[in-house]
């Protein structure tokens, strides 16, 4: 292992839990109050019921409170089911976990599928155990940008907003990347493209982070059609948008043509989902069609 890391969110989804499913079938648990919402099942693990084995620089009651708590809220789980867990749930309690993890300078920690104890016969209650495997914490050092010119370098890097010597955090490199992105869709570069690596040696304890750009070209309006009938003449809407033929054509541009017809009046409102995209890759061009009605 040559300690590169290609950076993406953490994620289980690779991960194969037959043995969880199998469980699932075998120990399934339902509520009759939500019969006519749809049948909640999973298996039944009480708090008390949860460990870790493996931790050793976060307490296991810190971790056990991000697994039970991770996707309640957003599924609007019910208290009664705190202790129910179905497949999903595990599978997104685990990546929080790892999120958590990698966002504290352990950007090589794995935390492994769940092992079962299915306990006494007949009772419907299990004991789950998590094995994290920490690894080094790394602190980030050099950020080297290659690739941008329309961006500074140090423009770049600046947008990225990494203190150096922090714990490496993955979250934090990403939404900076992110920022830079947007950024350059802002300025019409449409296929810009941008990687990312952070090169964590074993054994050592800081990483370096490498950003690698390839801009592409910037993209300009060729043509705009409002398709459609208005309240307002065509011709007079065309002249009141912000945005007109050989413009750049930015995110931010664009989005202010559809506010700008949905300030005059124009009805339904219109989203991004009412507009038709065609692009001339070699010539850099995106013709547009805002369907003023609505998209069919």
């Amino acid at each position: 292992m040559n300690g590169k890391l290609l950076l993406e969110e953490p994620s289980f989804r690779t991960i194969r839990w037959g043995t969880v499913l199998l469980l699932l079938r075998l120990f399934l648990v339902a509520s009759p109050t939500h019969a006519q919402q749809g049948t909640l099942a999973g298996l039944k693990i009480p708090k008390e019921n949860i460990s870790f084995i493996g931790n050793k620089s976060f307490a296991s009651e810190d971790l056990k409170a991000i697994f039970r708590s991770a996707g309640t809220v957003t599924a609007q789980l019910p208290p009664q089911f705190m202790d129910t867990y179905n497949n999903d749930r595990i599978v997104h309690a685990s990546s929080m976990l790892l999120a958590f993890y990698r966002n504290r300078g352990f950007v090589k920690a794995v935390v492994s599928p769940p092992e079962f104890d299915l306990g006494a016969s007949g009772s419907a209650t299990m004991s789950l155990v998590l094995k994290i495997t920490e690894n080094n914490a790394y602190q980030l050092g050099v950020v080297k940008v290659t690739g941008a010119t329309v961006l500074k370098e140090t423009v770049v890097a600046s947008m990225l907003s990494l203190q150096p010597k922090a714990m490496a955090n993955l979250a934090k490199i990403n939404a900076g990347i992110l920022a830079v992105r947007e950024a350059y869709l802002a300025l019409g570069y449409l296929d810009v493209e941008i990687k990312t690596a952070l090169d964590a040696p074993e054994g050592k304890k800081v990483a370096e982070l490498r950003v690698d750009i390839v801009e592409g070209e910037p993209y300009h309006l060729g043509r705009i059609e409002l398709a459609g009938r208005s309240p307002i003449d065509v011709k007079l809407l065309h002249q009141l948008l912000p945005l007109q033929p050989g413009d750049l054509f930015g995110k931010k541009a664009f989005e202010a043509c559809l506010d700008t017809l949905n300030e005059l009046g124009t009805t339904p409102v219109l989203t991004a989902k009412d507009v038709s995209f065609s692009y001339d890759k070699p010539k850099a061009l995106v013709d547009v069609t805002i369907h003023l009605e609505g998209k069919k």
